[in-house]
């Protein structure tokens, strides 16, 4: 994969500063100006994906879930649900706690976004009651 041309796709397509820096060999950290509501950066990163070599996997290390455990508890089992519905409902998956979405390199725009959207979402997660939870 030339990291270089997706950084220039990006940057070319949404006419924002999109960068991307190799953090591991083959794993890239995607700065975006996408951030939580209290200002920390949304944290994604791009793999290459087993799904094949037009793909790249969008996901974020975990950090989404070690975010909202500082704050917020998703062990039960109706929060459990609740996450496993957003997650679904954003064609996101999770393995072992890492969030990720294998995209087409040419749908890759709208896939972050689509991750990014999801990730705000789970966050969002702690500002529900238990009311609000027990009543889905």
């Amino acid at each position: 994969m030339d990291i270089e041309s997706v950084r220039k796709t990006l940057n070319r397509a949404l006419k924002t500063s999109f960068d991307v820096y190799e953090r591991r060999p083959g794993k890239w950290q995607l700065i975006v100006p996408i951030c939580h509501e209290d200002g920390d950066m949304v944290d994604i990163y791009l793999q290459e994906s087993p799904a094949g070599e037009n793909y790249l996997r969008i996901c974020d290390f975990g950090m989404t879930l070690m975010r909202l455990s500082c704050t917020f508890d998703i062990q039960s089992s109706t929060r459990k649900k609740i996450f496993n519905s957003i997650l679904i409902n954003n064609g996101v998956a999770e393995d072992n706690g890492n969030l990720y979405l294998d995209a087409p390199v040419k749908m890759l725009q709208e896939s972050i976004f689509q991750f990014a959207g999801c990730v705000q979402k789970i966050c969002s997660m702690r500002y529900w009651s238990r009311e609000a939870a027990h009543s889905v």
